[in-house]
């Protein structure tokens, strides 16, 4: 997958469960299986805010040219979707998730490979 498509997808996702997120938490919590107490609810919208963070940021990306940039995109998600993939199995495993959390872990573990897939590549030294 080139790095252009690999931005636009993490922008898709990112911006659905965004606003998903912002708009819903206590439904999006419920499908989780996290009792949306108030501060699960104001953490929930915190996430949502942050996400869309990334949706901006991937989704206006996928069309730079400027390595050090795109390398700084692909780094900062990287780092974010290794310790994404990292949290939600240890939600899962402990309970605090419920099965449905297992998407959670699947989106980030596979954002995870396809940034890290992109990080390995060789680069071109020009001359």
């Amino acid at each position: 997958m080139s790095l252009r498509n690999l931005l636009i997808v993490n922008a898709f996702l990112a911006t659905f469960h965004g606003l998903g997120f912002l708009l819903i938490p206590t439904t999006l919590l419920g499908l989780y299986q996290i009792e949306a107490g108030s501060g699960a609810q104001l953490m929930g919208q915190l996430f949502g805010a942050e996400l869309i963070v990334v949706a901006v940021i991937t989704w206006l990306g996928r069309n730079l040219t400027d390595a050090p940039a795109l390398r700084a995109i692909v780094l900062g998600n990287l780092l974010a979707d290794i310790a994404g993939t990292v949290v939600s199995i240890k939600a899962v495993v402990s309970g605090a998730m419920g099965p449905a959390g297992w998407l959670g872990v699947a989106i980030y573990g596979l954002l995870a490979i396809a940034y890290l897939a992109v990080q390995l590549r060789p680069r071109v030294v020009a001359a």
